[in-house]
């Protein structure tokens, strides 16, 4: 059995669609308390990467643990969390590993991404790369995909970028003047990724960096995104050096992100461009052919499910 955490993500939707499809038994970290959607054909186990013995129970019958639960920001006491990026990235990795160990489950599958260093000045950043340290460092027979920025349902870029052309009739303000390269991969293809590292013994204990066809500007894939969202606008390139006051400018709209994300977004990150071809022998999708998330004419998603504590 595989036991998936964070499988309510834009990731973690994917890979459990892609594996229940495939026909492999799932066991799902649930984390208390959140409302998600619940998905068919799983086993669910309410707890958190931040508590060790709910790890440890939740291993039990468990021979592979797929570990996506990650956040991206500190959500700040405002809203009622105490989680914090660190605690979840860093310190919630140290605790499943502590917990594979007495479960005896020795096969640990990560999704990290491109850019993530331990001393990065970046937050999100800092605790993947702890993470990912960490992760090498277990005697566990691990594999790291480090990820270039992914797209899909659920995924911060294109709500981001859409989000901003929603919220502002005219114009669209690039940052960094629209010249930072992304790599973007689509969440699908990321989660067929995943599945083939469960058999590809090339992948064992190794980091592996992966991302799209593509090498793309920011201002290639707002142009991109808005040609799937069907609105026109005009681009504006602000500089780096008015990042800070871009950010607070596009704080009110929808899917905005924060300054210190913002500022994140000044330098490439990109990978060699056959990667996933060389390694799991398959060509990933352009992203204009897999957009079809930000169409406003798709059908409703359900009522989401409470796993209560």
């Amino acid at each position: 059995m595989i036991l998936v955490t964070g499988p309510t993500g834009c990731v973690g939707r994917a890979v459990v669609e892609r594996l229940t499809s495939s026909g492999h038994s799932l066991k799902l970290l649930w984390h208390w308390d959140h409302e998600h959607l619940a998905p068919r054909r799983v086993a669910i186990v309410g707890g958190d990467v931040r508590n060790v013995q709910s790890l440890v129970d939740a291993m039990e019958d468990v021979d592979t643990i797929i570990h996506l639960a990650s956040l991206r920001r500190d959500v700040g006491k405002d809203s009622g969390a105490e989680a914090r990026v660190d605690e979840t990235n860093a310190t919630g990795t140290r605790n499943l590993i502590e917990a594979a160990r007495r479960a005896k489950v020795s096969r640990v599958i990560t999704v990290g991404c491109l850019g993530a260093e331990a001393r990065s000045a970046y937050p999100y950043l800092r605790s993947m790369g702890k993470a990912e340290e960490m992760v090498r460092s277990s005697g566990l027979n691990f594999t790291v995909l480090k990820s270039a920025v992914v797209y899909g349902d659920g995924d911060w870029l294109t709500s981001w970028l859409s989000g901003i052309a929603t919220s502002m009739p005219f114009i669209m303000p690039l940052p960094h003047s629209g010249e930072t390269r992304l790599q973007p991969i689509w969440v699908g293809d990321l989660a067929a990724c995943i599945e083939r590292c469960m058999s590809t013994r090339s992948t064992f204990r190794q980091v592996v960096p992966i991302g799209g066809p593509q090498s793309l500007t920011l201002s290639e894939i707002a142009q991109i995104t808005l040609s799937a969202t069907k609105v026109n606008r005009r681009f504006v390139r602000i500089p780096s050096s008015m990042t800070r006051q871009l950010s607070r400018f596009l704080a009110h709209c929808r899917g905005a992100l924060t300054e210190m994300e913002i500022d994140a977004l000044s330098y490439n990150r990109t990978t060699e461009i056959g990667s996933v071809h060389r390694m799991f022998g398959f060509a990933p999708a352009r992203m204009p052919t897999k957009l079809a998330h930000l169409r406003r004419d798709r059908e409703p998603a359900p009522l989401p499910v409470r796993f209560a504590r």
